[in-house]
């Protein structure tokens, strides 16, 4: 019994493996509990990684991708806790300046 799933070019052993599911239950048992799972990622390199395309389109003079980038920035990360450095602002309007791209 399918439970009314309807299976087509299967054989009935491989349409029942496909129709059971296993449950949290059967997962916790399977896994080794001396094995530790440890984060080590980067909690900033969202963060960093945007800064860096802020920096790089301001440093090649894309005034209009820089802008557009540091708004990203700001719309995303920056909270009272986190402002976006004076450097990135430096470096855009720098490129504005320029304005390379006209």
């Amino acid at each position: 019994d399918f439970h009314g799933i309807e299976v087509f070019g299967k054989s009935t052993a491989a349409a029942a493996a496909a129709a059971s599911v296993a449950s949290p239950a059967d997962a916790a048992e399977e896994c080794d509990p001396e094995i530790e799972f440890c984060d080590e990622s980067d909690k900033d390199f969202d963060y960093k990684s945007l800064r860096s395309e802020v920096l790089d389109k301001a440093s090649i003079g894309h005034w209009k991708a820089a802008t557009r980038k540091l708004k990203q920035l700001v719309n995303r990360f920056e909270t009272e806790d986190r402002k976006v450095d004076a450097d990135v602002y430096v470096a855009v309007l720098t490129a504005c300046l320029a304005d390379r791209l006209h």
